[in-house]
């Protein structure tokens, strides 16, 4: 009896251990992504409170390119050092230091050190259908800007995003045609200003 009381209490851990397991592997697989995204806002009562769709690409070394293409336009650049975040309509551009924390830059799930992964989040695997898997994960940290994380894949590849935050808001990134490690453009994650461009730098 205590035997298999112990194997009992033993099994949600490794189940927890073997998403977290899985979930690295698929992501050590995908050194860059290349494609579209839609992003829909849901308020707390599932309306939708915004869209926006665009194009990205993320590559190793917790680069990123985020561009937002409707309603407005705006883009976020990192090279792994530096984050650019750039308004047109404003002629502004934000210059701050990137922040490797994944709880806070989610971009850096398929940028950044995949061994992290299980550091900064507990994994656990909500669904499951054939080939499409979606790993729930829920930052370790105190005062995290979400409360879960959901990322679909369907075998290998990306599928969606989704975030819930402590007030029940919901951003859902949902990707299309994305490439999977092939090279980054020349340049792709170097950003100039535009000239007569004002920039704001955060430390």
């Amino acid at each position: 009896m205590y035997k298999l009381l112990m194997l009992v209490t033993l099994l949600p851990s490794l189940a927890l251990a073997d998403a977290a397991q899985d979930l690295v592997a698929k992501l050590q697989g995908l050194q860059s992504l290349r494609g579209g995204f839609e992003q829909t806002v849901l308020d707390q009562d599932g309306r939708r409170a915004q869209e926006a769709s665009g194009a990205m690409e993320v590559a190793r070394g917790n680069r990123f390119y985020w561009s937002t293409e409707r309603p407005y336009e705006q883009l976020a650049v990192s090279d792994g050092d530096t984050v650019w975040v750039y308004d047109a309509d404003l002629e502004q551009v934000v210059v701050r230091p990137l922040n490797e924390n994944l709880s806070e830059t989610p971009a850096l799930l398929f940028g950044g050190d995949p061994s992290a992964v299980g550091k900064a989040f507990r994994v656990e695997e909500k669904d499951r259908n054939g080939d499409n898997i979606t790993y729930r994960l829920k930052p370790r940290g105190s005062d995290p800007l979400f409360e879960t994380l959901d990322v679909t894949f369907d075998g290998q590849r990306p599928v969606s995003m989704r975030l819930e935050d402590a007030l029940g808001q919901k951003t859902v990134i949902d990707f299309r045609d994305l490439t999977l490690n092939k090279a980054p453009s020349a340049g792709r994650f170097d950003f100039q200003p535009p000239e007569g461009t004002d920039v704001i730098r955060q430390q």
